[in-house]
C-alpha cells in the first residue's frame, strides 16, 4: 500500500495549501518543515529526522495542507497515500488510535517549537533546540548535524547573535562546535540554561 520515494536535497515534498494525498514517513535523511509568514516567506519551524511522519491532520480531515515539506537533505519517504489508509482502517479501526496518537505527538512538539523561539534569552533558545533535536534524533555522542546558518532560521535568531550564542555555550563547557555540526558535551548544563527562563 505504501511506496518508497526518492528526494534530491532541496526537493518539495508538498506545499501549504496543497490537498492532502496521504502520510509521509522519512527513511533517511532529513526534512524541513516550514509555515507561512504574513509576509509571504517561509518560517522553517523544524528539522525533521528519520522516524518522523507528517501529513496526517491534513489526511484525515481531507483539509488543505498547514505546512511545507521540503528535504534538507538526499531523503527517502515512505509514502502512504489516502485510498491505502482508508483501507488499512477499515481492516482494523483501533489504527485510529495511533493516528490520533501521532497528530497528538506532532502537535506536541509543534507547542514546544513555539514556545521555544518566544523564549526571550538567546541560549535558552539554543539549548532548547539542540535538546529537541537530540530527542528527535538520538545520537549515543550527543551529535546535531546542522549548519549554523540552518539554526538560526529555526531559532529565529540573526547569524551573528547565533555565533555569539554559541561562543558563550562553548565557553561554559555545554557544546562543542565542529564544522555543520554541534556536539552537545554536557546536557544538564543545557537544561539548566533552559531551565533559567
Amino acid at each position: 500500500m505504501a511506496r518508497l520515494r526518492m528526494y534530491p536535497a532541496g526537493a518539495v515534498v508538498y506545499l501549504e495549501g496543497d490537498e492532502p494525498n496521504g502520510l509521509y514517513g522519512l527513511v533517511s535523511g532529513a526534512l524541513d518543515v516550514s509555515i507561512p509568514r504574513s509576509d509571504g516567506s517561509d518560517f522553517t519551524i523544524h528539522r525533521a529526522q528519520s522516524g518522523f511522519w507528517i501529513g496526517d491532520l491534513a489526511t484525515i480531515s481531507q483539509r488543505a495542507r498547514l505546512v511545507s515539506i521540503r528535504t534538507a537533505s538526499d531523503a527517502t519517504l515512505l509514502h502512504l497515500g489516502y485510498q491505502g489508509l482508508q483501507s488499512l482502517l477499515r481492516k482494523n479501526p483501533t489504527l485510529y488510535r495511533d493516528l490520533y496518537r501521532l497528530t497528538y505527538d506532532n502537535f506536541a512538539m509543534t507547542s514546544h517549537l513555539f514556545a521555544s523561539v518566544s523564549m526571550p534569552s538567546s541560549e535558552a533558545r539554543v539549548a532548547s533546540r539542540l535538546l529537541l533535536q537530540l530527542a528527535c534524533a538520538p545520537n549515543p555522542d550527543g551529535r546535531v548535524m546542522i549548519s549554523q546558518t540552518d539554526l538560526a532560521e529555526l531559532v529565529a535568531l540573526s547569524l551573528p547573535t547565533l555565533q555569539r550564542t554559541l561562543r558563550r555555550l562553548t565557553d561554559l563547557g555545554y557544546i562543542e562546535q565542529r564544522y555543520r555540526e554541534i556536539r552537545v558535551s554536557n546536557r544538564p548544563g543545557l537544561l539548566e540554561v533552559v531551565g533559567r527562563i
